[in-house]
């Protein structure tokens, strides 16, 4: 099944391709669908994507994680039918430029990423971040080659 997707942006310092965000999110969304982590793994039916300040995921991190600092992506999922992946984009600003990439580029790459925590992936020991990082990897470069034709 196809998610809904809610987009939301909640920080106004970084001005980011929403449009083209989007498409590489839809594009790369067949991909993903195909890649569950386990027979049973499935996307929640609608799924929020909010574009965070760093105070603002800083808090949820803390909250949740017992981290105080920011992070790049946190991945809910509330229900069957609701997932939420949070972005802090001063932190994905800051991963773009230590990496060379564009904003957007590791923006769309965050939200694989936390499309693949909905789908029961995780990277909490070594071998299951090399397996998300291939996967995310993947997906984002499936879609670029996608979006390009």
């Amino acid at each position: 099944m196809i998610p809904k997707f809610l987009w939301f942006s909640r920080q106004r310092a970084v001005l980011i391709n929403q449009a083209y965000i989007q498409s590489l999110v839809v594009a790369a969304l067949p991909e993903c669908l195909a890649r569950p982590r386990y027979a049973t793994s499935c996307l929640p039916s609608m799924i929020e994507v909010s574009f965070l300040n760093d105070r603002a995921i800083a808090k949820v991190h803390a909250d949740f994680c017992n981290d105080p600092s920011s992070t790049d992506v946190i991945t809910f999922r509330h229900s069957p039918e609701l997932g939420e992946i949070l972005i802090g984009v001063p932190t994905v600003v800051r991963h773009a430029k230590k990496f060379h990439q564009s904003v957007d580029h590791e923006i769309a790459l965050c939200v694989i990423h936390g499309l693949l925590h909905l789908l029961d992936y995780d990277d909490i020991n070594e071998n299951e971040r090399r397996l998300m990082h291939r996967e995310q990897d993947f997906l984002l470069q499936y879609a670029v080659n996608v979006s390009k034709k």
